[in-house]
């Protein structure tokens, strides 16, 4: 069961690359802050349910509280940015870099080692991954400096996947804590707006695209995520994350101004089979105990 929560939390991520596409003329920091707020205020929803509440993010030390919010922002703030300027069905699949390292990264856990297809399995995406920043599957006219945002969007990826693998290793940390640092990281973002970028009021319709992203690639598909990381199979969930870029450019070519033609179809091909080749142990692997790891702290 934590595996295919975790696994809700990969499908509700595919939206993320079609609702920025939404938000274009909204600057990348606003967009953020304003999305963390919305993802906060599902908190009291998650306390209710966990029997948790926000005391016990405060509980945890520094480091944790630097590492979680500094990866929310961080990575949220170069994706938002990045997406806004590059080629949409391009950036939707470059997200693949993530489940392709949280594939190499748990090989690496205590108990594990990275073998022959881990190895072959990263070669491949990363050629897919160039072939994208290369081409990036549009007319190169069309969007300027294409290289450079697809760059910074698979540097984002990369390191989010890494962030997947420490979270795995501090199982101490509940899920429901996330609410806090939503608003923590919302507060950190409308503050960095405000003295780099310039107040843009949305419309209705981008107001309703910021609060899709709250609610659900930021807030829901996180909460998701993180539980099913701690709790289940680290490997299934990203060998199924492999889905999720194919999933978030089709959604881009539905519904967004993207488009899929042939250009992206050997890179993705690159970037998925390396990623699934690179979780060939995962069909010999036991499931985990899911006693292992705990959604909340044991009581006092």
């Amino acid at each position: 069961m934590p595996s295919l929560i975790g696994a809700v939390g990969v499908v509700l991520w595919a939206a993320e690359t079609t609702l920025i596409t939404f938000t274009t003329a909204i600057p990348p920091v606003q967009t953020v802050g304003l999305a963390f707020v919305f993802a906060a205020l599902l908190s009291p929803i998650v306390w209710w349910l966990t029997g948790s509440g926000p005391r016990e993010a405060f509980r945890l030390p520094a480091s944790v509280w630097l590492i979680v919010v500094g990866a929310l922002v961080g990575y949220h703030a170069c994706i938002y940015y990045a997406t806004q300027k590059a080629p949409p069905a391009a950036a939707a699949l470059l997200q693949g870099t993530t489940p392709l390292m949280i594939v190499l990264g748990s090989a690496l856990l205590p108990g594990e080692r990275l073998r022959w297809w881990h190895v072959a399995g990263a070669t491949f995406g990363l050629g897919g991954v160039l072939m994208l920043i290369d081409g990036g599957g549009e007319s190169p006219g069309s969007w300027p400096d294409a290289t450079f945002y697809l760059s910074l969007i698979g540097i984002a990826a990369a390191l989010w996947g890494l962030y997947a693998i420490v979270s795995r290793s501090q199982p101490d940390v509940p899920t429901s804590a996330l609410g806090v640092f939503y608003a923590a990281s919302a507060a950190i973002c409308l503050a960095a707006h405000g003295v780099l970028e310039s107040w843009v009021t949305p419309t209705p319709s981008e107001w309703a695209a910021i609060a899709g992203l709250g609610i659900l690639p930021m807030g829901l598909a996180i909460y998701f995520w993180d539980f099913g990381i701690k709790r289940g199979d680290i490997q299934a969930l990203g060998a199924f994350a492999y889905v999720e870029p194919f999933i978030g450019a089709m959604l881009v070519a539905l519904f967004a101004q993207g488009y899929l033609d042939l250009s992206l179809l050997l890179p993705g091909i690159l970037v998925i089979g390396g990623a699934v080749l690179a979780s060939a142990s995962l069909w010999n692997s036991e499931e985990p105990d899911p006693g292992a790891a705990a959604l909340e702290p044991s009581p006092e």
